[in-house]
Order: C-alpha cells, then structure tokens, then sequence
C-alpha cells in the first residue's frame, strides 16, 4: 500500500527528470553535445531550489542529499540518448504533465519552506515559491541565450504563483488546514497548466505589453 511519503517521492523523483529532461529539448535547438546536456539537466533540476536556498541562506538541498544529482544526471543522460522517442507525441505530452506536478509540489515546498523559517512573511514565501519551480528552467533558458516562458503568453509562473498565494493565506489565517490547502494548491497550478495545454489558454492580450502604435 503507498503512503503519502511514497507518493510524494514518486513525484519528487517524477518532478527532478522531468526538469533534467526539458533541458534535452531545450539544448537540442542549440545543437547541444552530450556534456552540455548533463550540465544543463543538472542546472535545471536543482537551480530553483538551489537560489532559494541560498536567499533563506541555509545548507543547499542536494548537498544533503546528492540522489537529486544523480537522478538529474540519469535523466539527462538518457533523454539524450532517447530523443527520438521523446519526441513523440504521447511522450511529449506525458512529460509536460509530469512537468506540471513537479512545479507544483515544488513551488508549494520552496513555499512552505519559507514559511517555516518566518523569512519575509508574508509575501516572500510566495515569491521563493516561485522561484524553486522555475528558477532552474529561466538559468537554463539564460544559458542558452534563448527566450525564457516568462516572456511568453504560456501559463506557467502565473499559475504557480496563484497556488502558492493561496497556500500562503491559508497559512497565514487558517493553518490548521495547511495540508488540505497544499494538495488543494498543488491541484489548481495543475488545472491551470491541464488548461494551457490542452486548451491553449494563455495570458489576454489586454494583459500583455504592446508597443503597436
């Protein structure tokens, strides 16, 4: 029978090579060779938690614990080997899902992790939140000199940071039911990117920047 610690490691492991995988699809626009690919899987993987790590100014995750390196590693290593399979269309759409519960369990533990340390409360929890889900894809994306989903229509830091502001109301108001309001807030940065990518919702046009004269 799984346990909740059991579920969470599946997704915890699920989450950290579905970060090191993307950096396979990322690095194969550039051309990349196999070691880029390693480097760039690693940084992607842990780059979010490790920056906000190093903001609480605390011990960094991985270094405590290197089975994210490895499984960083692993994952990189063999999605390079198996691009071509990756590129498939049910492949491709199972990793964007696996993609979408990894930032969000990642974005509400980055959340509750400031929390718990009373770092800048209340909205740094949010914003730390934040940056452990998709601080090591925007390094990635720098390191590529390539343009970053923080620049695109796609839903993708809004919907984590919706979910982690929620968490942190609850925490702040109500936080006898802080465990209901993380799956709740898990659930919805997933409904959210269910939605963006099966129904192509993405940020109004009346919300984005023009410079159309």
């Amino acid at each position: 029978m799984l346990t909740s610690s059991a579920i969470i490691d599946a997704i915890t492991i699920s989450g950290t090579a579905a970060f090191a995988i993307s950096a396979v699809f990322a690095a194969s626009e550039k051309h990349g060779d196999i070691f880029t690919i390693l480097v760039l899987g690693m940084i992607t993987a842990v780059g979010g938690g490790t920056l906000r790590d190093c903001i609480l100014d605390v011990p960094v995750f991985w270094a405590q614990d290197l089975s994210y390196i490895y499984i960083a590693c692993v994952s990189a290593i063999g999605g390079f080997l198996f691009y071509p399979l990756l590129k498939t269309k049910w492949i491709n759409t199972s990793y964007l899902y696996i993609d979408a519960f990894a930032i969000a369990m990642f974005g509400i533990q980055g959340t509750e992790k400031a929390w718990g340390l009373g770092f800048g409360l209340p909205i740094a929890p949010v914003i730390l939140g934040v940056i452990t889900a998709v601080g090591g894809g925007i390094i990635r994306d720098v390191l590529l000199q390539r343009p970053s989903l923080l620049l695109t229509k796609e839903l993708y830091a809004i919907p984590v940071a919706l979910g982690c502001t929620l968490h942190v109301f609850v925490l702040d108001f109500a936080p006898e039911f802080s465990e209901l309001s993380a799956v709740i807030s898990s659930l919805l940065i997933i409904y959210l990117r269910h939605l963006s990518i099966q129904r192509n919702l993405s940020v109004p046009n009346w919300a984005i920047l023009s410079n159309n004269k």
